[in-house]
């Protein structure tokens, strides 16, 4: 039995569903806060595009299981938290493609196939990623390789975490992963070698627990200039959020840096009402024109609601998670009025 408990078990959404969310019980104050893993676990090697929060709880048992590594090795992490639009995104995506792959399978086959790798988003059990309790990690060596885990094996194929289909090097490599997460108190998904987690809804169910801590959790709105090309000063940004947590208005003000271009990035405020300040001053009167991409491939011009000597102030609803502004870019295409 212990065997069969360690090499995982099945996570029926119907199970998830059951399970008793204790902080939906708390006021928000005396919830788990969400930590920021680039302060919290600066050990751990964290990709660009990944949404930089994990609850409290849960970024120490990272950083306990990275330091029961062998020396010199490290964890990657992929994916910590998720926003809802996140989520949705991944779980659409591999819908859509299990849709054209097997166009004679009924809605309900459809769903069971895209729930074994994506859990949904529109069930009474948050996913786990968008609870801050879960986490997707890799290993990387003392040289700062990837280390292998899938070979010859890929793709799915190499993704259930018991497989016998990898070779010994990548199974030795995979369990040093297995036994750090595991032995740092998370439970781990047995059709996903590389995802962990704690608290939430699949973490009870996989260790026969009736109740878990976590439920939806928000990252905290950002004003960014941590990519190539920013420049900017933030001045300040506050965030409102309603009775559930979700952030739903942004205050943001900005000022250029310099006499050449003003260049920011306003992250996960997707759907949140912004109201932005943009000083100007230091830029000259032909350059006072923003610009906003949610992929600094295609621009709009964001069109201003007032004008105050060098200051302008502009209100918008944020489209996407991720929204760049640029005072003067190199744009692909011509602007689009919006």
């Amino acid at each position: 039995m212990a065997a069969q408990l360690l090499k995982g078990s099945p996570e029926p959404i119907a199970a998830l569903n059951r399970v008793k969310i204790l902080e939906y019980s708390l006021p928000l104050e005396q919830r788990e806060p969400l930590v920021d893993v680039r302060v919290h676990c600066p050990n751990i090697v964290w990709q660009d595009h990944v949404c930089p929060y994990l609850r409290k709880t849960v970024a120490q048992m990272v950083n306990s299981a990275a330091a029961s590594l062998p020396s010199g090795y490290k964890l990657r992490a992929g994916t910590a938290l998720r926003t809802l639009h996140m989520q949705k995104g991944g779980w659409d995506s591999y819908f859509n493609r299990m849709k054209t792959e097997h166009p004679e399978w009924p809605l309900s086959a459809l769903r069971r196939a895209t729930n074994k790798y994506f859990a949904p988003y529109d069930q009474p059990a948050p996913p786990g990623h968008c609870t801050g309790g879960a986490i997707d990690v890799g290993l990387m060596d003392p040289d700062g390789n990837s280390l292998d885990m899938i070979a010859p094996t890929s793709g799915w194929e190499a993704a259930y975490t018991w497989s016998d289909k990898i070779s010994p090097e990548a199974h030795k490599n995979r369990m040093m992963m297995v036994e750090a997460m595991l032995g740092a108190g998370f439970s781990n998904c047995r059709d996903e070698y590389w995802h962990y987690s704690y608290g939430d809804s699949a973490w009870a169910v996989r260790t026969g627990a009736v109740t878990c801590p976590y439920g939806w959790a928000y990252a905290l709105p950002e004003a960014s200039t941590a990519f190539d090309g920013a420049t900017a000063t933030i001045k300040s940004i506050q965030s409102q959020h309603d009775k559930s947590g979700r952030f739903v208005t942004v205050d943001l003000r900005v000022a250029a840096a310099n006499q050449e271009n003003l260049a920011f990035a306003l992250l996960w405020s997707r759907d949140c009402d912004i109201q932005l300040d943009v000083d100007w001053q230091a830029l000259p009167a032909s350059n006072r024109i923003l610009f906003i991409s949610s992929d600094r491939k295609s621009w709009d011009v964001l069109q201003p609601l007032t004008t105050s000597g060098a200051t302008t102030k502009f209100t918008f609803n944020a489209s996407n998670d991720r929204l760049y502004f640029y005072s003067n870019p190199p744009p692909p295409e011509e602007p689009k009025v919006s």
